[in-house]
């Protein structure tokens, strides 16, 4: 992990800006309307929500202008500080921690929401894919809200990835040079996502998107579901 916790920071450090926008798949789960979604854009305002793996804010302004009550995790001080910076370069109130995906630093049963934008599957040393379920679930209220998206098969970032158990995998050829000695969690199907899922979550709805943007193939699933 310390390896990969030192590419992010870098890359953070590198990549710094106040202008940061947010990830399409979250805008149109959060803002969208569709027939098989069931978010209530009407809940949104002074529910807190956490995003995990926040990386460079880039969801916040949109979490802000839906009136949540913003807090953030990632896994590093320094991406914590740079984010703190930009948030307050954008006027924005969020309350930052660094942790990670199976340690997060909040009580049990304090958050309406959690968003988890491409950061959930990340495995640290010595845990499972089930361990960082059962920590979000923790955090969460009963009822609350998970939306989380999870790399699908043929996504770019698996390439070449060796394969654990349990659909595990050490991430080996990240064209970005950003992942690799990375465990991820990966799922084949919405099938297996229910399976897993559902000792913790109901109400789990799913969906898929397949993008190539000039050669880099990106499939992942979206996940909304609620908190047991």
């Amino acid at each position: 992990m310390e390896n990969v916790q030192k590419t992010y920071t870098d890359f953070h450090e590198r990549k710094h800006s106040k202008h940061v926008y947010p990830t399409e798949w979250v805008i149109r789960t959060i803002l969208g309307k569709y027939p098989n979604l069931h978010l209530n854009t009407g809940s949104y305002k002074n529910s807190k929500i956490l995003d995990l793996g926040f990386g460079d804010c880039r969801n916040m302004p949109l979490l802000n202008n839906c009136d949540f009550d913003i807090y953030g995790v990632d896994i590093s001080d320094e991406i914590v500080t740079l984010g703190k910076k930009t948030l307050t370069e954008l006027g924005i109130s969020a309350t930052l921690k660094r942790g990670v995906n199976a340690n997060i630093p909040f009580d049990e049963n304090y958050f309406d929401f959690l968003l988890a934008c491409h950061s959930c599957y990340y495995v640290d040393k010595d845990t499972t894919f089930n361990d960082n379920l059962k920590e979000i679930f923790r955090v969460q209220k009963s009822g609350a809200f998970f939306i989380a998206s999870l790399p699908a098969p043929n996504n770019f970032i698996l390439k070449d990835c060796k394969r654990l158990d349990k659909g595990h995998v050490i991430i080996t050829n990240d064209i970005y040079g950003l992942r690799n000695g990375y465990i991820f969690k990966t799922f084949e199907d919405e099938e297996e996502i229910i399976k897993t899922f559902s000792p913790y979550f109901k109400n789990i709805t799913i969906c898929k998107c397949e993008d190539n943007f000039w050669g880099v193939q990106i499939n992942f699933f979206i996940v909304v579901a609620n908190k047991i």
